[in-house]
């Protein structure tokens, strides 16, 4: 999958500039710094007092103003998410010289007044510490109110969702579910995952349900890495209630999952990388079922039930009888049937003839996925960037074979790549 026609994937900041006394400041000079990168971005208030900051990657930001007559300001930690614009006033104190600064912190997440869509986005330490099935990113959209465990949003069906990773759509068009990429997104790989439920804009996408953003991290000035592994072993799990039936232990489940991840500079405030390797590895077992011949009509003996409701047999010899040409049960016909094994599920089937076979199946999975992400600020000024995100997953699955002991009966593979 190759993408170049991206879909909403920044976010915005605007607000007023007023003096100490509620007054707009027409011609601030306002600068725009990314923390971790060190971009700039840089901005002047209209006449009106009015400044914006269009097309901001998610991060955190430091926003200083300057006003003749004023000490400059400067606003920390402003947290720019996903798809959420943020509104935020710029007010001078005081009157001053230009040597003075008074600096404060922005405080909680801005509130976004722009337009009218609902929903949240969720940081990076937040989608790591959250807990997840099969850590898959895109399933955190049922946290969020009017989504039920199966995607669907608001009464809208989940077929009806939309997912896009750095812009480039990665809905899974054979699965076709809310809470589903083509592309494995790793939880250490995921810089924010932000989620529109209700009143999506015509840059969020086509459909009527969830609207899921995912942004990949990029790398900062500061080099950053992590490792990881998680295990899922035999002594969390508990058995079926029909392997217990059948008198089955419970199917091994071992799954580990491990990986390590890094960004940095490659040229300070200008060019940065960020790399993810994540291993998944399964030596599990699944319930299998099979059908096969009780064990009378492996011998030849037909049951039914008459008219009374009762099982009524019939031998070999009743069979030749009955049938006009005297030809009876085929020996070759009980010779196949000795291959298959003894049956121990009467629940399947018709219980008498047929009857169900379950055996614990070796299910193994191995999973490699491999991303990395250039970022490149092209101009000073920080109006022109460019990045670059790759993605490779090699995975391999086996099916259960008919009966143990035998090969799988399939083997699935899946290569998918992406590009942004």
């Amino acid at each position: 999958m190759i993408s170049s026609a991206l879909l909403a994937q920044n976010s915005s900041l605007n607000g007023t500039v007023i003096d100490p006394s509620g007054a707009v400041i027409p011609s601030a000079l306002l600068t725009l710094s990314n923390e971790q990168t060190g971009i700039q971005r840089v901005a002047k208030s209209d006449a009106q007092g009015r400044y914006a900051f269009d097309s901001l990657t998610p991060g955190s930001y430091r926003l200083a103003a300057k006003a003749a007559g004023f000490a400059d300001t400067v606003l920390n930690k402003i947290e720019i998410l996903v798809n959420q614009p943020a509104t935020l006033s710029v007010k001078f104190e005081k009157v001053g010289t230009a040597t003075e600064t008074i600096s404060v912190e922005a405080g909680s997440t801005q509130i976004n007044t722009v337009d009218a869509t609902l929903g949240n986005a969720i940081e990076s330490h937040q989608i790591v510490e959250l807990p997840s099935y099969a850590r898959n990113v895109a399933a955190l959209l049922t946290f969020q109110p009017g989504v039920n465990q199966s995607g669907n949003v608001n009464g809208g069906k989940s077929d009806q969702g939309n997912i896009t990773l750095d812009g480039a759509d990665v809905n899974n068009q054979n699965s076709r579910s809310a809470m589903s990429s083509v592309l494995n997104v790793t939880i250490d790989s995921v810089q924010e995952f932000r989620v529109t439920t209700t009143n999506g804009n015509a840059d969020e996408g086509r459909t009527s349900g969830a609207q899921i953003t995912l942004v990949t991290k990029s790398g900062t000035n500061q080099l950053h890495g992590s490792l990881y592994e998680y295990r899922r072993g035999t002594e969390t799990a508990a058995n079926s209630f029909f392997n217990n039936l059948s008198g089955l232990p419970r199917p091994a489940l071992l799954i580990n999952i491990f990986g390590g991840s890094a960004g940095g500079p490659i040229k300070k405030n200008k060019i940065f990388f960020f790399i993810n390797y994540e291993g998944r590895r399964d030596a599990s077992a699944n319930s299998a079922l099979r059908s096969v011949p009780s064990p009378l009509f492996s011998q030849g003996i037909v049951q039914y039930k008459n008219t009374a409701g009762a099982v009524t047999t019939l031998t070999p010899t009743q069979i030749a009888a009955i049938d006009g040409a005297h030809i009876g049960v085929d020996p070759a016909v009980l010779a196949m049937f000795k291959l298959y094994p003894a049956g121990n599920d009467f629940t399947q089937g018709d219980g008498l003839n047929i009857i169900g076979y379950r055996f614990n199946s070796p299910a193994h999975n191995v999973q490699n996925t491999y991303i990395t992400r250039f970022d490149w600020a092209i101009d000073d000024a920080g109006k022109h960037t460019v990045f670059f995100r790759g993605q490779l997953q090699n995975y391999w699955n086996n099916g259960s074979p008919q009966f143990p002991g035998q090969d799988p009966s399939s083997v699935g593979l899946d290569n998918s790549k992406g590009i942004a």
